[in-house]
């Protein structure tokens, strides 16, 4: 509700027309464009407020009042205090706007299984941003705070979290292909947070003389895990970000939210406003990371130097492509109840990197948005849904895998490629490559001294090397081809052949017996013969 609130501030100072004078009728306009996108009611019941302060105007937003606005429950108790933003109007049209508090947060829920509750505290927190008409949004936009805390309880789990020196930044220009383009980055310092799990015991009973067990919530050793970073943080990109056509949509919602039904003249309005966000944006790129991890557990310690995780997003388009990234880096582990040989085989590195490519989502949203009626029973039809999924069983999208590896002390091991699924037959090329491959061999040779079972698995994994080429470097290459036809083939030589073609009506078709009914009555099936 935060982020939809500060949304529609922004809306609402895309126009400088309160800028001349600061006094009462100029907060009750202000206050009559923000409810276009929170609503009229909004107004009405307290929970928005625009009031004349010095040279700007105050605007605050009561959760307390949202609150009371819900009906009657017991469900939920408590409090997540007012927040509020001061806007200051500047000769050149733009708008100075500062906020000196992020409220606390405390509530009691009566869940399931017992009460819960969350607290939630900032300290020292601040915020400003230059808000520019032109582009509708922050030019330019800061936050910073000196610690945060946040508790949830539970009676099947504790969590404690906390940080320091937090700070953000948010860069916005207007993008050349319309819309925005916008970065922001946030981190903190310090992160920790202690997950208490409280696991239940199992009573024994009797019943019919036979043993059963029943699982109660009974306090029994609790499971402690902390995990603490030195940095968290994150960074997102924008590019052509279609903030004014979004907003624009949220705004027709807002408007028509107490309808049943919206009128064909209403539909046609809305299909336009959809189809005008469209393609949402041009690229938009999010990325979060852990810096020098750990994880405290009743197995030990494990630790990283560096986790990430990274999405990249294409808008909606004719050949889209939408990646994924997985790293971490540096992992180190406590003693684990594994044999001594296999110490050197645990990861010290793991990086996964998939995705999808030639991806045509711009047919099936605009096929919808034309289709849809939202007062039909399903808003989209039969045959568009029919015809949708006879489309990606034609041209499904393609499987891209980008360099993926996963190394530990003595090798590395990395795969990319692609994989199709046309006609729901997959076909694939990927290119794998192995470097320490004699060192690995050699451990194993160690480790069968005293494993004998050992000796299996060396048998298959020079197997493996004879099917591969030795490149620069001395890594092994296997080029691995998978045709729809089911065959294989490794660097070119055929591994395994096509999966046979069965004939209707040959002896491998598999007979469907008849259902019982019929078996039973003769009568029946001589009816079916005729």
């Amino acid at each position: 509700m935060r982020k939809l609130f500060l949304i529609s501030c922004v809306m609402a100072l895309s126009t400088p027309a309160f800028a001349q004078t600061i006094d009462a009728k100029g907060a009750d306009e202000l206050a009559n464009t923000l409810s276009k996108y929170v609503g009229k009611t909004a107004l009405s019941n307290g929970i928005l407020k625009v009031t004349p302060e010095a040279d700007g105007y105050r605007v605050t937003f009561s959760t307390d009042a949202f609150l009371k606005t819900m009906p009657k429950q017991d469900l939920l108790k408590g409090s997540l205090g007012d927040y509020s933003i001061l806007t200051k109007p500047l000769p050149d049209g733009t708008w100075n706007v500062t906020s000196g508090n992020i409220p606390a947060a405390a509530f009691d829920v009566s869940g399931p299984k017992g009460p819960e509750s969350f607290h939630w505290s900032v300290d020292g927190g601040s915020w400003t941003g230059l808000f520019d008409p032109k582009i509708g949004t922050f030019s330019t936009s800061t936050f910073a705070y000196d610690a945060f805390k946040l508790s949830l309880k539970s009676a099947e789990q504790d969590i404690d979290a906390s940080a320091s020196g937090a700070k953000g930044q948010m860069l916005a220009k207007a993008a050349a292909s319309g819309g925005i383009d916008i970065n922001m980055t946030q981190s903190l310092a310090n992160f920790s947070e202690t997950i208490v799990t409280k696991l239940p015991t199992l009573d024994a009973a009797s019943e019919e003389g036979e043993a059963a067990k029943t699982e109660t919530p009974a306090a029994g050793e609790p499971v402690k895990v902390t995990l603490r970073s030195g940095e968290l943080g994150s960074v997102a990109e924008g590019k052509g970000f279609r903030n004014r056509e979004l907003l624009d949509l949220w705004a027709f919602v807002v408007a028509h939210m107490d309808e049943k039904k919206l009128n064909k003249d209403g539909q046609d309005e809305l299909k336009l406003k959809l189809r005008a966000a469209l393609p949402l944006w041009d690229k938009l790129k999010g990325e979060y990371h852990f810096k020098d991890f750990n994880v405290e557990t009743p197995l030990g310690n494990f630790a990283a130097q560096n986790i990430s995780q990274e999405t990249n997003l294409d808008g909606i388009s004719k050949d889209g492509a939408y990646h994924y990234a997985m790293r971490t880096n540096g992992l180190k582990y406590p003693a684990l109840p594994i044999p001594e040989w296999g110490v050197p085989f645990l990861p010290t590195d793991v990086e996964l990197v998939i995705g999808t490519a030639g991806v045509d989502l711009d047919t099936v949203v605009k096929g919808a948005i034309d289709d849809m009626d939202l007062n039909r029973d399903k808003v989209l039809s039969e045959g568009f849904e029919a015809a949708t999924a006879a489309q990606f069983l034609v041209n499904p999208p393609k499987l891209v895998i980008s360099k993926s590896l996963v190394r530990t002390a003595d090798a590395e091991l990395t795969v990319e490629g692609e994989m199709t699924f046309a006609g729901l037959k997959p076909a694939s090329h990927t290119t794998w490559e192995m470097a320490g491959f004699d060192k690995v061999v050699e451990r194993l040779n160690k480790a069968a001294e005293t494993d004998a079972e050992i000796q299996n698995y060396i048998t298959f994994v020079k197997l493996a090397k004879d099917f591969g080429t030795e490149v620069d470097g001395g890594r092994i290459r296997w080029v691995v081809d998978q045709q729809a036809d089911g065959s294989v083939a490794i660097n070119g030589n055929p591994v395994k052949g096509p999966d046979p073609v069965v004939e209707p009506g040959s002896e491998d078709v598999i007979d469907v017996p008849a259902p019982d009914d019929e078996e039973d009555n003769p009568d029946a099936q001589a009816d079916k013969a005729q």
